[in-house]
């Protein structure tokens, strides 16, 4: 029983060790610039949470970028809030699926940008979303998460909520990892052949 155990600990981790490389190798086949898909994000609206006018709580953006595999990588630009004064934002993004369950995806978002106030603020984000794919192209979401502004004499903090809307293709129910389009057959089921039988 001792070498069969010993036996185990060893072929185990090799077992792991080839599956994860057969993965590595099917994730990579996505990253490719020249073969990676646009996509489109879209935050009509938002709020952030505490006092305030609601000219002053409402952030809006748009974000274009590619797909690769399980990550949206783009830039976004959009304004901090609604007061007239300038507020406008760039932003590089970078949009990672962490898992689906039917229709619905599970995301987290980091980002790096500058607003483009007064101060010249650095702009940090950390979001997590929860986006429902209703079809090839469309996903429609909920984005809760933090925004950081600061610069040698400011900082602050804002939570906020936001609604999100997606144009790209979709991932699979995997998450993306055998191909980059959501594609679902339309019979689950595949029809049994029919035999055929002689009669004698």
């Amino acid at each position: 029983m001792k070498i069969k155990n010993l036996l185990l600990v060893f072929l185990i981790p090799i077992q792991i060790f080839a599956q994860s490389d057969s993965t590595f190798e099917s994730i990579s086949k996505g990253y490719k610039w020249k073969n990676a898909p646009f996509y489109a994000r879209v935050s009509p609206f938002g709020i952030y949470t505490g006092s305030g006018k609601y000219a002053d709580r409402i952030p809006q953006y748009v974000e274009i970028g590619k797909t690769f595999n399980l990550i949206d990588a783009g830039i976004a630009a959009g304004r901090y809030n609604l007061r007239p004064d300038s507020t406008f934002f760039l932003e590089g993004k970078i949009n990672m699926d962490l898992g689906n369950l039917g229709i619905f995806a599970n995301e987290t978002t980091v980002g790096v940008g500058k607003l483009f106030d007064g101060n010249k603020s650095l702009m940090l984000e950390l979001t997590y979303n929860v986006m429902a794919q209703v079809s090839k192209h469309w996903s429609f979401g909920i984005t809760t998460g933090f925004y950081d502004f600061s610069n040698e004499t400011f900082g602050a903090n804002y939570t906020f909520f936001a609604f999100q809307t997606r144009y790209g293709l979709q991932r699979t129910d995997e998450g993306g990892l055998a191909a980059i389009a959501r594609r679902r057959p339309k019979n689950m089921k595949a029809k049994p052949k029919k035999k055929n039988v002689k009669i004698r």
